[in-house]
Order: structure tokens, then C-alpha cells, then sequence
């Protein structure tokens, strides 16, 4: 259940077992994970209300519609927006003000799948402030550097700082 591994995610990011229960952002992964069933089984209304309460409690916004797979963590959620039909194949890191979504209409088909909004492989960090728009694949442990504004893909491994400037591939920065 992907509850269960945003819990482990947190947990293991927090070092403790129990953390989790204090950290606001916990709540606000499960406000949307309320907030994804509700909108799978048709309940649209009730959705919003629980994306509502993620936007005026937390100031985190994300679309009922994203899918996003177990283990993700936001951290210092304050600003940040995940946008419709974003997809996460697994554990993520968010920083505040990141914002993850938006196109100009712009779709495109790779491994098989046609999409439309960011795709994110398994272990990508996403720095304070940073951008990643339209319908780009950050690649498996790629990192975002702050600030930094996606609208290329990134390999898997590298980092990205400022515009598209890819840093260093299977890079050791820590951000």
C-alpha cells in the first residue's frame, strides 16, 4: 500500500521509527492519498476537498489525478505543486517550492507510453525552488538542483543546476 511506503520513506529519512507521525508533510501525503482514491472510484467532489485541505492547511498542492507511487517525501513542503497526471514510479524527495507539471499542450510517447506531464524514475531529489515542466523523464537517482528549471530529459544519475546544464553524470553532489 503506498501509505506504508511513504511512512517507510519518512522514517527512514527521519532516522526514527515514530518521527513520521510529527512531520506535517506525512499528513499531507495522506490527504492525497485520501485525495487519489476518492477521484479512482468517481468521487470528485470529495477529492477536491481533501486537495483543498492539503492547499490551505499545508500549502502543498497536488492534483488528485497525479500518480505517484509510494515513497515520496516532501520536505519544507511550503509551495510546492505537483500537477495533474504527473507520474512517479517510486521513493522521491521534494523540496518547498518545487513545482513538478505543466506543458503548453504538449504531449509525447516514450517506452511505450504516451504523457503529457513530468515522469519520475525511482530516487530523484528535487531541489528548493526548482522547476520541472512538460513532459520530460528524470531519469532513475537524477538530482535537481535548486533553482534549476527541467524542460529537457535528465539521465539517470546526473544532476541539473540552473537551466538544462547537466552537472555531472552518476554525480556525488548532495543537495
Amino acid at each position: 500500500m503506498s501509505i506504508l511506503k511513504d511512512y517507510a520513506a519518512y522514517a527512514e529519512h527521519s532516522g526514527s521509527k515514530l518521527k513520521p507521525f510529527v512531520k506535517t508533510m506525512f499528513y499531507c501525503n495522506i490527504f492525497f492519498r485520501i485525495s487519489y482514491v476518492l477521484y479512482k472510484i468517481k468521487l470528485i467532489p470529495l477529492a477536491r476537498i481533501f486537495w483543498l485541505f492539503n492547499r490551505v492547511l499545508f500549502s502543498v498542492e497536488i492534483d488528485p489525478r497525479a500518480r505517484l507511487k509510494g515513497g515520496f517525501v516532501i520536505l519544507h513542503g511550503t509551495g510546492v505543486v505537483i500537477g495533474y497526471n504527473v507520474v512517479a514510479e517510486g521513493n522521491f524527495k521534494v523540496y518547498q517550492g518545487a513545482t513538478i507539471g505543466g506543458n503548453v499542450g504538449k504531449k509525447r510517447t516514450a517506452n511505450g507510453r504516451t504523457f503529457s506531464q513530468p515522469w519520475l524514475q525511482p530516487d530523484v531529489v528535487i531541489g528548493i525552488n526548482a522547476v520541472v515542466a512538460g513532459p520530460v523523464i528524470l531519469g532513475a537517482g537524477s538530482r535537481v538542483g535548486a533553482n534549476s528549471v527541467v524542460t529537457r530529459d535528465v539521465p539517470a544519475g546526473a544532476t541539473v543546476v540552473s537551466n538544462n546544464v547537466i552537472l555531472a553524470e552518476k554525480s556525488e553532489v548532495v543537495l
